[in-house]
């Protein structure tokens, strides 16, 4: 049983949580996502067969649960104030499924709190497998479960409202062939939120996100070819491509080059960019700062200001619909 400390649980609850159980009382983190009357707690015994769920009237949810495949849990779409799995996303392997059922079962406004071992002080190792637990099939920072939250759900379908490395008590002495001690987990809230309706709009489709990941290769690999042999990109790229409408933001660009230096990245871009469809009423009306240039005759060139330099800095030449029919 837990130390009859003011802020221990009643009851031995899951192993997961009970390191951080204290600290998320003191905090406001248990009354602000535990207090309703609907809560599942999935996965909750966390290899303890004595453990109860996180709160008196929440359900455990195990694998031996009545009507549980795994993946579809047996309650109703918009029912549940919250939805608990301490230490569970890593052990499954096709969880985008999983994820997408917990957000189904959630009201809105209710929230999806998870908790996955960080890998920088669970494993303390750059790949798998796990030293410590041979079940575990991936290793998580913050990114990597945000990346997998965001691939799994539909766009705008909840806010993110709680994300933090939890080492509370970590003991940073231990070297990484010793099993950790203390705290080692990501904490994540999300809140489940009614999809806005232009939420469709906010993410690519696949086709469409396919058909801009093949400009961008196409465009990479004129840029690689202006890096090695200058003025040899714009041949690569007019065979590949007739007419550019699209150019990925340089963000993108220099993410995909690495190491490289910017100067000489820029330089190999500027030819290419120079195919590009540019629109000098749109892009004048899209930035007041230029429209005052304008006014002020301070800037002439709206064209040689975008290839110098507002491309650069993230401004758009000309509209760019990345929602053509599909079909």
């Amino acid at each position: 049983m837990d130390s009859p400390t003011p802020n221990a649980p009643r009851r031995t609850i899951g192993v997961s949580f009970r390191n951080s159980y204290a600290r998320r009382v003191e905090s406001g983190f248990m009354a602000r996502y535990f207090s309703g009357e609907a809560i599942l707690d999935i996965g909750y015994r966390g290899g303890d067969p004595n453990a109860q769920p996180i709160t008196e009237n929440a359900i455990g949810v195990e694998l031996d649960y009545p009507g549980y495949d795994g993946v579809h849990l047996p309650f109703a779409d918009d029912s549940q104030d919250t939805v608990l799995a301490a230490h569970v996303l890593e052990h499954i392997v096709d969880y985008p499924p999983v994820l997408r059922d917990w957000l189904r079962v959630l009201k809105v406004g209710g929230h999806m709190v998870i908790m996955a071992p960080h890998r920088d002080l669970y494993e303390r190792l750059p790949d798998l497998p796990s030293r410590w637990n041979g079940d575990h099939k991936r290793h998580y920072t913050p990114a990597s479960l945000m990346r997998e939250i965001e691939e799994a759900l539909p766009v705008s379908s909840y806010r993110l409202r709680h994300l933090c490395d939890n080492d509370y008590g970590f003991d940073y002495s231990l070297t990484p062939d010793k099993p950790p001690s203390g705290s080692y987990e990501i904490e994540l809230v999300l809140q489940k939120i009614a999809p806005p309706a232009w939420a469709d709009r906010l993410r690519y489709s696949p086709v469409t996100q396919a058909a801009l990941d093949r400009l961008d290769q196409a465009i990479f690999q004129a840029m690689h070819a202006n890096l090695t042999l200058p003025g040899e990109g714009a041949r690569v790229l007019a065979a590949i491509i007739p007419a550019l409408a699209y150019f990925p933001p340089w963000s993108r660009v220099r993410q995909n080059f690495l190491g490289q230096d910017e100067g000489a990245l820029k330089r190999a871009a500027r030819p290419l960019i120079e195919l590009v469809r540019f629109d000098a009423e749109a892009y004048v009306k899209a930035y007041p700062d230029l429209r005052r240039a304008v006014e002020q005759g301070k800037l002439k060139d709206l064209r040689g200001h975008w290839l110098t330099s507002g491309y650069f800095e993230g401004r758009i030449g000309a509209p760019f619909d990345p929602f053509p029919p599909e079909g």
